[in-house]
């Protein structure tokens, strides 16, 4: 890490690339399911200046690569912003360069803005924790009213699975 004169600690390329490396761990089960034409880039979802919706921004060189590009928002400096690690990807466009606006930082880099609402959800952690639904029971709760249970039977069933479910959410973080 570097110290600037703002007194703000900057992210060398090794440290960036060594923050990816550990965010894209939790993802290596299904990145092993795939071929290599893929990215993996993480990037911050923000809602750009005159925009109503959350976009990403990618730079000319990630989109050049021609290669789908899965990501999960992270804040600027590569900290999971999603406690579900939610995984989603932009499938690879080749008309990028047209369809996607061009905008320039204050600093001079210029990255293509794409809408949030275009990535395809992959999968988050409670998809990639099969435990959860073997720890849970999700049979059909009966009617109450066939049953002869009562109401009060199944809400307190209802409960029982909400706290097992709280406390293994709460051990897997």
């Amino acid at each position: 890490m570097i110290t600037t004169k703002e007194n703000t600690v900057k992210m060398t390329p090794e440290d960036r690339k060594q923050k990816v490396k550990e965010l894209s761990t939790e993802h290596n089960k299904y990145f092993g399911t795939l071929n290599d034409n893929f990215q993996y880039v993480p990037k911050m979802a923000y809602r750009p200046t005159g925009k109503d919706e959350l976009h990403i921004s990618f730079f000319p060189s990630e989109l050049q690569k021609g290669k789908d590009i899965y990501t999960e928002f992270v804040s600027i400096d590569y900290e999971s912003e999603d406690p579900k690690r939610t995984l989603y990807l932009w499938k690879y466009n080749s008309h990028w360069e047209e369809e996607y606006e061009l905008i320039e930082s204050s600093s001079g880099f210029q990255r293509h803005i794409i809408p949030v609402a275009e990535l395809k959800v992959i999968s988050d952690v409670n998809s990639r924790n099969p435990k959860i639904e073997k720890i849970l029971d999700f049979e059909k709760l009966p009617d109450p009213d066939q049953s002869g249970e009562g109401i009060e039977f199944q809400l307190k069933r209802i409960a029982d699975q909400l706290e097992v479910l709280s406390y293994y959410v709460k051990k897997m973080n």
